[in-house]
């Protein structure tokens, strides 16, 4: 499937989801829905915010890209595929004439949009459609996630006692933009910033004996998670256990996360886990992550997720204990489980009740 036949495909879902709602027309703005409809497109120019520099307004007869004259060029030449969106520019010192043009496009039916603009419904509804992945979109996501742990995984290994939490993820940045990647989460802790923050924004503190990466990588619009940790000699016993702690949660969570399952059955088989490992309130100090897709996290779980999984869904789960943490980016299959972020070239820990490999400390 090429990209004019994907994106057919998913103005065909669109236009669906139109007919059911008896919307006369969707305006989509954001940054994820402008990748997901274009099958990989980018409408940023800041990576910041959620909106895209320009909109896609889809109606029963047409998907028009609507963008400031700074911008359609370059959208036209590299960033839609071919055949299935027209073009119309404003001029970019006269914002107004944007709702002007949606509504000439759209007449007088109601319309919907996945951002907040007056006379817009809420699009809520379009967010289900891009949570099923195409089968292009998997092998989209399988390139990504093996790109992304590998950058993670090499930066490890090259890593040097002393070195800044800075270096570290500058490193990762590089190689992620060689691989036409964008780290929008590059978070790095070391030593007694693990502990500290769950969260670690990366310092000029250097590392004496433990390194905890973590990458969000997007690409295409699709993101996957992936975190590991270094040590500099043979680590504490404590952090041993908490590591495989963490190891055995998450490995109960991937293998939970099946097709007609609900979020919140995983979720309640990650608070056994805690349980049972020795840290029963350790979930309540961080998100114990959820699915994934076009954005880092589409929906969070939680005891009160209603949600209930597919097939063919991103998933990325983080269990955290302090001082701790494993994450993967996985995807759902009524088979066996399939970690889409696993090389083979990590060491790993068999863990869960199954024997899942899940990622074990990388001792240098």
């Amino acid at each position: 499937m090429n990209r004019t036949q994907e994106s057919t495909a998913k103005l065909r879902s669109a236009r669906g989801w139109l007919v059911e709602t008896g919307l006369g027309g969707v305006v989509l703005g954001s940054q994820a829905n402008f990748a997901w409809i274009t099958a990989g497109g980018h409408n940023h120019v800041a990576i910041s915010g959620e909106a895209g520099v320009c909109s896609v307004v889809i109606t029963a007869g047409g998907a028009t890209v609507v963008t400031p004259n700074i911008e359609g060029r370059r959208l036209t030449d590299e960033e839609l595929p071919r055949g299935c969106f027209e073009v119309v520019e404003f001029p970019w010192h006269r914002p107004e004439r944007k709702a002007e043009i949606v509504r000439e496009l759209v007449g007088n039916g109601r319309v919907a949009g996945d951002l907040a603009a007056a006379g817009q419904e809420p699009a809520a509804g379009i967010v289900d459609l891009r949570r099923v992945l195409l089968p292009a979109e998997v092998e989209r996501y399988r390139d990504l996630a093996q790109d992304a742990a590998s950058i993670v995984e090499s930066a490890c290994r090259t890593a040097v006692p002393r070195e800044s939490e800075l270096d570290m993820a500058a490193r990762v940045a590089a190689s992620c933009y060689e691989k036409n990647i964008v780290p929008v989460v590059n978070l790095v802790a070391a030593d007694e910033r693990i502990e500290s923050y769950r969260h670690p924004i990366p310092t000029a503190n250097r590392v004496d004996r433990t390194m905890l990466v973590a990458l969000t990588a997007r690409r295409h619009g699709l993101h996957a998670s992936v975190t590991r940790t270094l040590c500099f000699g043979e680590p504490a016993e404590e952090q041993k256990r908490r590591h495989l702690a963490c190891a055995r949660i998450d490995a109960c969570m991937i293998l939970a996360s099946r097709p007609g399952t609900g979020l919140a059955e995983v979720f309640a088989a990650a608070v056994d886990g805690y349980t049972a490992e020795g840290f029963p309130g350790e979930w309540k100090l961080h998100h114990q992550g959820g699915l994934t897709g076009y954005a880092g996290r589409e929906i969070k779980g939680t005891p009160d997720s209603d949600y209930v999984l597919q097939e063919n869904q991103a998933l990325a789960w983080n269990p955290s204990i302090t001082g701790a943490k494993s994450e993967d980016t996985i995807l759902t299959t009524g088979r066996e489980v399939e970690v889409l972020t696993s090389t083979g070239h990590w060491p790993t820990v068999e863990a869960g009740p199954e024997g899942l490999p899940r990622p074990d400390l990388l001792i240098r």
